[in-house]
């Protein structure tokens, strides 16, 4: 059962997958070390509402988790998306410039991809630039399939999951507040009371989740930008 017959299981793993991130609204993410095929390696973490998918490679890096958002694809798309993955990582000016094309450009696979990158006049030997150009890649993919699209991806904000329209979850964003390092007793009050707060209103959603009004919802929504709206002058 662990080895044979697997075919169909895969089949509804990735549709499973594509479905979520076709209709989801937000996505959380996370990873973690595990064994595969006898060696080390990671686990990623997707899941919304009323999905969860986990996938298990060699490697926790950006691209690794790109790919896995590309689900079963295996195409590399140079298209607007692409373009602005390059812009967002700083890539060199001569890359973009080389990669440019006026219309969209869809190459099958990475061999394609790789030949396209050569005979664009790009060093297909240096790795770092070759990762930056199949991430830009994948991106493109992942829009040209329509995957993802307004989806908010919420993470711990590790490195790797900061793409698209990234937040933090609760813990980690409430964490940067818990990271201040207050020099007087008026500041220590300060933190604690918007902490308070954050924790309050958490709380009350957490209560709304279970037993939702929409009588209610324009109220948490004037709440929320008191709370954020907030200057306590430290």
């Amino acid at each position: 059962m662990l080895t044979k017959g697997l075919d169909r299981f895969i089949e509804e793993d990735t549709a499973v997958l594509h479905t979520g991130l076709v209709s989801a609204p937000f996505v959380t993410v996370d990873d973690i070390g595990a064994r595969h095929a006898r060696g080390a390696g990671y686990t990623t973490h997707i899941g919304g509402e009323h999905f969860t998918a986990f996938h298990t490679g060699p490697s926790k890096s950006r691209l690794n988790f790109l790919s896995v958002l590309r689900g079963n694809y295996q195409d590399y798309v140079l298209n607007d998306a692409a373009f602005s993955c390059l812009e967002d990582r700083k890539a060199d000016p001569g890359l973009l410039a080389k990669l440019h094309t006026c219309e969209p450009k869809l190459l099958s696979s990475k061999i394609s991809f790789l030949e396209h990158l050569a005979q664009s006049g790009i060093d297909v030997f240096d790795t770092g630039l070759i990762r930056i150009a199949s991430e830009a890649g994948i991106c493109g993919s992942i829009r040209h399939h329509g995957l993802l699209g307004s989806t908010v991806i919420v993470s711990d904000d590790a490195g790797q999951f900061r793409v698209a329209n990234h937040a933090l979850c609760w813990i980690h964003a409430e964490r940067l507040l818990h990271k201040l390092m207050p020099s007087t007793p008026r500041q220590a009050r300060q933190v604690d009371a918007i902490r308070d707060l954050v924790w309050c209103f958490y709380k009350a959603l957490k209560a709304f989740k279970q037993k939702p009004s929409p009588s209610q919802v324009e109220a948490f929504r004037h709440r929320f930008d008191r709370i954020f709206a907030i200057h306590t002058g430290y």
